[in-house]
């Protein structure tokens, strides 16, 4: 009977202890690798993101190319894909600005002062006075508002129905060719003013000197700048007017022979003043046109041969 008992198998309790640790053990592994941070179900979830945006990367990079091909075959690709679009040219919201000003009856040509809103929904705040730049010939030059309805448009259609009056004029505070001058006529005359000056072909590219263009670059009259001149009925040393005065000048040129800083320019914003011309004909003589003394003051005459800054105005 005791050999029986002896020769027969079981478990013992320290057998037992050590299967329960094992499996404890076992059970702790296989919970960390299927519920924590590096679980195969972590792993498996980030292996299925990582391929949906490898995916979607090499979606986006068949679409560049395919839209640069298009963009080749069209004309319009820039290289690079057709995705990217050149900056609009500030000068672009100027027009916008000007519709909006045509078609506002609250602003005058006595109006100092302009704000509304464009037809894309921008703001804008523009007072006579402000400065503005422009590019000519690969520089930079200052331009000034002078005033808001005051110019007569060519093209009276040119901002959607029919408006008489160019929105916005502007004059170059800076000379527009900088420290190259220029001569009214090739010959000493002032024979048909403006109209007839080589200056007027040259600054507007065209060759037929009684041409009239909308939006046309000219230089700024006698009349315009000041009020009164050396007789009554004169305009500096110009007689007759040739427009009335802008309102930027208004007050600050009472004195038509005195000096004016605001009518002061140069050939750039940090090169001393010069004479600057008027498109006006001399009063007293036949070869000689108008100007404006480096100082400021609108009492000076340059024969029509001479070389001079050029400061003229524009509207938009």
């Amino acid at each position: 009977m005791k050999q029986r008992l002896r020769n027969s198998t079981g478990i013992t309790l320290v057998a037992l202890v050590v299967t329960i640790v094992v499996l404890l053990i076992l059970a702790g592994i296989t919970i960390m690798y299927t519920m924590g941070d590096n679980s195969i179900f972590k792993k498996a979830q980030e292996a299925k993101d990582k391929t949906e945006e490898a995916v979607k990367n090499e979606q986006e990079y068949m679409n560049s190319i395919d839209n640069m091909v298009n963009g080749y075959i069209d004309g319009t690709g820039n290289g690079e894909g057709n995705t990217t679009t050149e900056p609009e040219n500030p000068w672009e919201k100027i027009d916008r600005i000007a519709k909006a000003i045509a078609n506002d009856e609250s602003i005058t040509n006595n109006s100092t002062q302009a704000t509304g809103t464009t037809e894309k929904g921008e703001s804008y705040d523009i007072k006579v006075g402000d400065t503005l730049e422009v590019e000519y010939n690969g520089e930079i030059r200052r331009v000034r508002i002078l005033g808001f309805k005051h110019d007569d448009l060519v093209d009276k259609t040119v901002y959607g129905g029919t408006h008489e009056k160019a929105s916005i004029s502007f004059e170059f505070l800076d000379f527009m060719t900088g420290n190259t001058y220029m001569a009214m006529n090739t010959t000493n005359t002032n024979t048909n003013g403006w109209a007839a000056t080589q200056m007027r072909k040259d600054l507007n590219g065209y060759s037929n000197g009684n041409a009239t263009q909308s939006g046309a670059i000219g230089g700024l009259a006698a009349s315009e700048v000041v009020n009164a001149g050396y007789q009554s009925g004169a305009y500096g040393f110009c007689i007759g007017s040739e427009g009335s005065q802008y309102k930027y000048y208004q007050g600050v040129t009472e004195e038509w022979n005195g000096i004016s800083k605001d009518c002061q320019k140069r050939p750039n914003s940090i090169e001393g003043t010069n004479d600057w011309w008027l498109r006006s004909p001399y009063f007293d003589s036949s070869d000689s046109f108008c100007d404006v003394k480096y100082d400021g003051g609108a009492n000076d005459s340059s024969s029509a041969h001479y070389n001079s800054s050029v400061a003229p105005g524009f509207c938009i």
